[in-house]
């Protein structure tokens, strides 16, 4: 059996509803750096000591990227990647790199900023400039949700597991994406999904879709 090591309120939280959605069996070992949890069996089994870690006969996998691309190639009958070699593949792994990339790295300097810089006004202006830089990426999101149920078109992808978790980052920096209707349609229509509602439950994040 799979191991899959996680954190709520991080990038991993999207392996989690990927392995729901692909029905896979795993062990979820939820890690905690506040309340010191597993953190013994996270460094033993990568020595990055980051999440996510998905662990299988002893060897350990990371990064997002690779680990959804593994769940979903591990349930093809659940059609979350497009078959290999085919245009509609690379479109998603693009839309996986973008994510993974452009947009997740872009909230850093939100969660960052205090360790930065001491002074209040500093952090603001940064943060003002993070997030106008967020705002540009939310709008070619919602764009490219026009006319569409998931990213893909009509199918449920590990794209939309990856995009969903770091659009729910929005709510903790205070982001408002109510300018962006396709989105907001969008988060709604993943969120109400039994796997997902299940992780969230899980991680104690039914709260998670910012408004």
């Amino acid at each position: 059996m799979l191991t899959f090591f996680y954190s709520t309120q991080t990038c991993s939280t999207a392996i989690h509803i990927a392995l729901e959605e692909a029905e896979i069996p795993f062990r979820g070992v939820e890690v905690s750096w506040k309340r010191k949890l597993n953190l013994a069996e996270l460094e033993a089994a990568s020595p990055l000591g980051q999440v996510p870690v998905l662990v299988k006969d002893g060897q350990a996998l990371v990064q997002s990227i690779a680990i959804l691309e593994y769940v979903a190639n591990q349930a093809p009958a659940k059609n979350l990647l497009p078959a290999a070699g085919t245009w509609e593949r690379s479109q998603a792994m693009s839309w996986l790199s973008f994510i993974g990339s452009d947009f997740q790295k872009s909230f850093l300097p939100m969660f960052m900023a205090s360790r930065w810089t001491t002074d209040t006004a500093v952090q603001l202006e940064v943060k003002k400039t993070v997030m106008a830089g967020i705002d540009k990426h939310l709008a070619y999101i919602n764009q490219s949700l026009a006319g569409k149920d998931y990213i893909m078109g009509k199918q449920f992808t590990v794209v939309d597991a990856f995009l969903f978790t770091i659009v729910g980052w929005c709510k903790w920096s205070e982001i408002k994406i109510g300018n962006h209707p396709n989105l907001v349609a969008y988060l709604q229509r993943i969120y109400d999904r039994p796997a997902v509602q299940k992780v969230l439950a899980k991680e104690e994040m039914l709260d998670f879709i910012p408004s």
